[in-house]
């Protein structure tokens, strides 16, 4: 019963979030590997739904590698303090405990990930939601009732890759108007770059999906285009 009450929560919310399509740009660097961010109002939540791009001299599989590296999550994603793979429950299933700005509680959510690859543009989407029920709350967090979160993955002709993040979670409480605000523009523009950063690192210039640490069978079956030479990443 109450995971069928997740997946309706789940169902509701990604209803709401494309009952509205008009995003509002609030960040428009001129630089090409800048965070441009937009968001958008959801009806009957506080915390509106925000959606940051970016374009990296790296390939997707080097994006994918950052990805799947769960536990350096602390390190790029906004505010979170730990992050954690839950392999014994799945190889899609995650744990993230984010960490509250006074005055709101601190959060986490156990989640699930897919993996889906346009055959025509070969964008790769990884699209998590909630996965209650699987793991223990915790005193003094709130456990997110649901979230609709996207990261996609876009080859671009000169090997670059276009980093899109959207993402709307259902706090699970009240969150003040400003602190709403705030979150909205910081998270995709503190995510994309922290991203961007760790993508620079050796470990993670993969050249085959066999490297990664994420195990999507569906991996099997995309392509990958390469990634930029050393001139067009100048």
């Amino acid at each position: 019963m109450k995971r069928l009450t997740v997946l309706l929560a789940s169902l509701f919310l990604t209803t709401l979030l494309h009952a509205a399509d008009t995003w509002e740009q609030v960040r428009n660097p001129a630089a090409r590997d800048d965070v441009k961010v937009w968001v958008k109002p959801v009806p009957g939540q506080s915390l509106k739904a925000f959606k940051g791009v970016i374009e990296v001299p790296h390939s997707m599989l080097t994006a994918l590698a950052v990805l799947g590296d769960i536990p350096r999550f602390p390190e790029w994603v906004f505010q979170c303090n730990d992050a954690q793979a839950l392999s014994d429950l799945g190889h899609d299933i995650n744990y993230v405990h984010i960490k509250g700005i006074w005055p709101v509680a601190d959060r986490d959510v156990v989640t699930r990930t897919t993996l889906a690859q346009d055959p025509q543009t070969l964008a790769i989407t990884a699209h998590t939601v909630v996965a209650n029920g699987l793991y223990p709350e915790k005193k003094g967090t709130v456990r997110l009732p649901a979230l609709d979160n996207r990261f996609i993955f876009e080859p671009l002709p000169d090997g670059w890759t276009r980093i899109t993040f959207e993402t709307f979670a259902d706090p699970g409480g009240f969150i003040p108007g400003w602190l709403a605000n705030l979150v909205a523009v910081d998270a995709p523009l503190d995510t994309l770059e922290g991203m961007s950063e760790l993508m620079r690192e050796d470990q993670y210039q993969v050249t085959s999906y066999e490297q990664l640490s994420m195990s999507f069978a569906s991996l099997a079956t995309m392509q990958f285009p390469p990634g930029p030479s050393a001139t067009s990443a100048q």
